[in-house]
């Protein structure tokens, strides 16, 4: 017994009993692969967070719209919903603003040591690891996005046709086809063009962000909020100055003739595919920091 017991405290010998995993200094940490089942179940919980954030907000818009008007309107304007100007307006803040959040989310696995080891032991190369993360932020959230969004609605929808039952001709779903139009004073745009060209910018945002997570894992949204203010504030005031240079200068050529044979619609496409390519330029950025991190974690 002597033996033994002086064995089991040397911690060598026969007598050594094998020290469990809380022992060893790493206490509950027990690294398991990730899979895809919790890239998709993040994804998951920020579109129902947001869907609950919309419907309170149509749901509260609605109450404001509805309650001055009589049956004898909504008869009047049936077809027309008061509300939709304000959900389609909604609509793109939200986008733009989950749209961020989600993509500052890509690398939510990689910002403590535990989640790192989880990531390292995929068997995936690191293109697969970075393009499922930036398939499930982007892609995947935008379509749940839409979900939630069109159910936030049919709850504003429904609330408001049970309190108003006169004016269910009036009180409808919003046409997401809407954005677009003329002679209508929901319609947001008179041309597809000027859809696309906002929706570049919201590609180019959010692979801001997509690149931000990259570089910080840990609080990347706020951090990245704060780096692209302080750049796109930077640019303004560069932008401002060269501009004043070259069109308004006293010493100056006036330069406008450059511009003078670009239409509007040719100047919108163009500034979209800048955006476009900005956008690849940061995924492509944010996959190669991604790789680097990777790299340094196995050495």
């Amino acid at each position: 017994p002597g033996r033994g017991a002086r064995g089991v405290r040397a911690g060598g010998g026969q007598g050594h009993l094998p020290l469990r995993p809380e022992h060893r200094g790493l206490p509950g940490e027990h690294p398991q692969a990730e899979g895809p089942g919790h890239r998709v179940h993040l994804c998951q919980q920020l579109p129902q967070g947001a869907g609950g954030v919309m419907a309170v907000v149509m749901v509260w818009n609605g109450y404001f719209k509805y309650r001055y008007h009589n049956t004898a309107y909504f008869i009047r304007h049936a077809n027309a919903d008061p509300a939709w100007e304000f959900i389609l307006i909604s609509f793109l803040c939200f986008l733009f603003a989950f749209g961020c959040l989600s993509a500052s989310l890509l690398m939510e696995k990689m910002k403590n040591k535990t989640s790192r080891l989880s990531a390292l032991m995929v068997p995936a190369t690191p293109f697969e690891k970075f393009f499922s993360r930036w398939l499930v932020s982007t892609i995947v959230f935008l379509v749940v996005f839409l979900i939630a969004f069109k159910l936030a609605d049919y709850t504003r929808v429904s609330i408001y046709s049970l309190i108003y039952p006169d004016a269910k001709g009036a009180i409808l779903p919003v046409n997401l086809g809407y954005l677009v139009g003329s002679g209508k004073r929901w319609f947001l745009f008179n041309e597809t063009y000027e859809l696309i060209f906002v929706l570049s910018i919201y590609c180019f945002i959010q692979s801001l962000f997509v690149l931000g997570s990259s570089v910080w894992p840990k609080n990347s949204f706020l951090k990245t909020f704060v780096a692209v203010t302080i750049i796109v504030l930077i640019y303004v005031v560069v932008g401002i100055a060269v501009g004043n240079m070259l069109f308004n200068g006293s010493h100056n050529r006036d330069c406008s003739y450059i511009f003078s044979s670009i239409t509007e619609q040719q100047a919108f496409n163009l500034a979209s595919i800048a955006f476009v390519l900005f956008a690849l330029v940061n995924c492509t950025l944010a996959y190669f920091r991604f790789k680097e991190s990777e790299i340094i974690q196995r050495m």
